[in-house]
């Protein structure tokens, strides 16, 4: 969300409006470049006091704000950019989104090394690697930690990342990686976030999707689930 408190204009309800406008689908535009995505479709988001509706088509992003509220006495100029976006802004609900990739096994095993956290130089990967620094910064995990899954146990280590009883990630089945990220990405989502996981049923045996099935009811938060399984229903989301 763009703050627009530094903007200066005779009209500040109007000028904000449109500010936000152009500064909204400038930010929608430069996380889609990076990695050449092309959507096509619509989307609305009722945020109490002022609604953004939009379309997108191809590179291309429209987006409409329209004001449900507006702040009283208003001073022009600098001073009332600040007072509306402050009216704007406070009591804004903006939960973190938690992306997990349908690719989410893959990025597991080849990024594992990355994914303790560093007490000598910076954890995670580098965000010009779009999805893959999306994901695998969300489930950095601190230094000792372990759990287990299926009787066996993942530790971690600073230098060398995670293992699997002992072996690194890189030589686990499939399976193990898909089950690995599913709960790491459900533990270590924050209290209140939007957790988005694309084809969770990638690389699962019909037991291991129904063990799957258990974590995302126990989930405590928004779930939107994109997937094309018919045991899920299609394009699944929940709040």
């Amino acid at each position: 969300m763009p703050r627009l408190y530094g903007v200066t204009e005779s009209d500040p309800i109007a000028g904000w409006k449109r500010n936000f406008e152009t500064k909204f689908a400038s930010i929608l535009t430069s996380n889609l470049e990076p990695g050449k995505i092309r959507l096509e479709g619509t989307f609305k988001l009722d945020l109490e006091k002022f609604s953004i509706s939009g379309k997108v088509n191809g590179g291309t992003i429209d987006v409409r704000v329209e004001l449900n509220q507006i702040p009283d006495n208003v001073y022009p100029g600098l001073r009332g950019m600040v007072q509306v976006d402050s009216f704007y802004f406070s009591g804004l609900n903006r939960p973190r989104p938690f992306l997990v990739p349908g690719s989410k096994d893959g990025i597991l095993a080849g990024f594992h090394r990355f994914l303790v956290l560093q007490t000598e130089s910076a954890s995670g990967v580098p965000k010009t690697l779009g999805i893959v620094s999306e994901y695998i910064n969300s489930i950095v995990l601190p230094q000792g930690y372990s759990t287990e899954l299926r009787g066996r146990r993942l530790t971690t280590d600073e230098k060398e990342g995670l293992f699997l009883d002992g072996e690194a990630l890189y030589n686990v089945e499939p399976e193990m990686l898909s089950l690995l990220s599913l709960r790491l990405s459900l533990d270590m989502a924050q209290e209140g976030s939007v957790l988005i996981v694309e084809d969770p049923e990638a690389h699962l045996s019909q037991d291991s999707l129904k063990e799957v099935k258990i974590w995302l009811d126990r989930f405590k938060g928004p779930l939107i689930l994109v997937t094309e399984d018919s045991s899920f229903g299609n394009r699944v989301i929940r709040f």
